[in-house]
């Protein structure tokens, strides 16, 4: 089984996985980042997303899920795709990233793409249960 092959059988998985289980971070945050292969602006909240210092603050805060919003194939347990998904929580482009906390009630929504000034000012002083330490500029 090759590399793609064993991914596009894995990918489906890991999202279940990350839907289903409790967020690493202590607050119970979940970051659904909705994407595009092709969209060179996803490329750029990637970017932002993995930066060191804003993947320091997520890696103790939140559980980050990419999420294809064009994706077909069906997610294991869940019966939907990616997007399903999208269409369920209402994604209208990409990328759009959305903050949800306990109950899945959606604590913030981003569309379109931000610097990694203006997100990391959003996530720490927008996101409820993001602990300040690593907001420290």
């Amino acid at each position: 089984m090759n590399f793609v092959m064993r991914f596009k059988f894995l990918a489906p998985c890991l999202l279940l996985l990350a839907l289903s289980a409790p967020a690493y971070g202590s607050s119970g945050v979940n970051l659904l980042f909705f994407y595009q292969a092709r969209c060179k602006w996803c490329k750029l909240m990637d970017e932002v997303i993995n930066d060191p210092s804003i993947k320091d603050i997520l890696r103790e805060n939140a559980n980050v899920i990419k999420i294809d919003a064009f994706g077909k194939d069906k997610l294991p347990g869940q019966g939907m795709t990616g997007s399903e998904l999208a269409r369920k929580y209402r994604v209208l482009g990409t990328p759009t990233l959305i903050f949800l906390g306990a109950g899945r009630q959606e604590l913030l929504r981003i569309p379109g793409v931000l610097t990694k000034e203006d997100f990391k000012d959003l996530l720490c002083s927008q996101v409820k249960g993001i602990s300040h330490r690593l907001c420290v500029k």
